[in-house]
């Protein structure tokens, strides 16, 4: 019986799904080798966040189609990315009794855990990682992992990672309507991280900035732990944006020009250097010089810049990166940002992109462009994160619980969800 693990990140601009088959390296190692892909063109995502879940629904059913085609197979169930403004973070310690004949294992880890989720919220909110940072195990502290340590008490100190119910249902609603259970929501940045970060950046100090159609993502490792996240609501949706605004042109048309000629340093553009357009009440092309363009996204890119620097200021993180900025994500291709940045944060920058080196096989060459970064990265989540579920990871054998008429509870939840929507 052969494991499989599927991914399904819906983004502001795309929505990708995956399937990998779980396999092993030529070292005994436990891997992925990629089997199939699907993707279509988001719909009714604003900002990383679902606003019409009949549009996001059909764009799911494409991509998860597309996949299974591909694949030869269905697609029981999928880790799942989620993101946007209404994400938020807070700092949660928790304990449980142990008993000492035994030693530390994963039921006590799991109640200390527990004890740390259990947090009051604000309204409409819930929890959706409860991630540990440190350990003490009676006295000793800053434990990395406590498993089979001797001890009388357990200790944690977690971060944890909140959104809005709202949002949470309506995307998992936009999941289970075509039958696809959802394993584990993931935060995007946590998601990305997997695949884009060396393992010596995650011990030294890092930040991962995942730039987004709708947000910008940053997730901070330091000593190989997770100290923070934060979402900002902006992303290179805005910078498209802006160029619309500024050329008096349709989204798509400075969606184009920003890929084919966008440059965020507007002095390594020649002054007479000039690209053309079809922009509002016009019906014949017109020319624009290209270094206006570029003046047009060097403003934004600035700002989501200076936005990561307050994050990181805020939380008296900024001098403890020395392997400095990951960018990842779409907008993290736009030329002369990695310039750019390296300026302004003053420490090192990179591009951060799935390829060599991780436990994955099969990826094509768009699979290893930052703009899929996240869909990779949920993959290999479900590959190192997935057994620490209370569920083992699906595969094509296993099947759900069923009821008297013989069909599984989700498998009627998401007919009934399909009567709501509008074919």
């Amino acid at each position: 019986m052969q494991d499989f693990i599927s991914a399904i990140d819906i983004g502001t601009t795309k929505v990708c799904a995956l399937t990998a088959s779980v396999t092993h390296d030529s070292l005994g190692n436990i891997a992925l080798d990629l089997i199939a892909e699907g993707r279509a063109p988001s719909q009714g995502i604003r900002r990383g966040v679902v606003v019409d879940v009949p549009e996001v629904a059909n764009a799911v059913a494409t991509a998860v189609e597309q996949c299974e085609a591909a694949a030869g197979q269905p697609l029981y169930s999928a880790f799942v990315g989620i993101a946007g403004s209404h994400i938020g973070g807070l700092e949660s310690q928790g304990a449980c009794a142990v008993d000492r004949s035994y030693g530390v294992d994963n039921i006590d880890i799991q109640r200390a855990l527990e004890s740390a989720r259990a947090v009051v919220l604000a309204p409409h909110q819930e929890v959706i990682h409860t991630l540990p940072r440190t350990w003490t195990v009676d006295d000793q502290s800053e434990i990395n992992q406590p498993l089979g340590m001797s001890a009388s008490r357990l200790e944690v100190a977690a971060h944890i990672v909140t959104g809005s119910s709202t949002a949470v249902n309506n995307l998992v609603q936009c999941i289970v309507t075509h039958g696809v259970e959802v394993d584990q929501l993931v935060l995007e940045p946590l998601a990305s991280s997997k695949a884009v970060l060396r393992p010596e950046e995650r011990r030294m100090g890092v930040a991962v900035v995942d730039m987004g159609g709708g947000t910008t993502d940053i997730a901070v490792y330091i000593d190989d732990i997770l100290v923070t996240t934060e979402i900002l609501d902006v992303g290179g949706n805005h910078l498209t944006h802006d160029v619309a605004v500024g050329l008096h042109a349709p989204f798509e048309t400075a969606e184009e020009l920003k890929i084919r000629y966008g440059h965020v340093m507007p002095s390594r553009v020649a002054v007479d250097e000039t690209v053309w357009a079809t922009v509002f009440g016009e019906k014949a092309e017109r020319s624009f010089s290209r270094r206006f363009i570029s003046k047009v996204l060097q403003a934004r890119a600035e700002e989501i810049c200076d936005l990561v620097c307050e994050k990181l200021e805020e939380k008296e993180l900024y001098d403890k990166l020395p392997a400095g900025i990951v960018l990842t994500g779409g907008a993290s291709q736009l030329p002369g940002l990695v310039d750019m940045a390296k300026q302004i944060f003053g420490m090192p920058v990179r591009v951060g992109k799935p390829g060599e080196n991780l436990p994955i096989t099969g990826l094509s060459r768009e699979l290893q462009l930052p703009t899929n970064a996240t869909g990779v990265g949920l993959l290999l989540w479900g590959l190192h994160e997935g057994s620490q579920l209370d569920a083992p990871v699906h595969s094509i054998h296993s099947r759900e619980p069923l009821l008297a008429n013989g069909e599984s509870w989700m498998g009627q939840a998401a007919h009934w969800l399909k009567n709501l929507l509008p074919g």
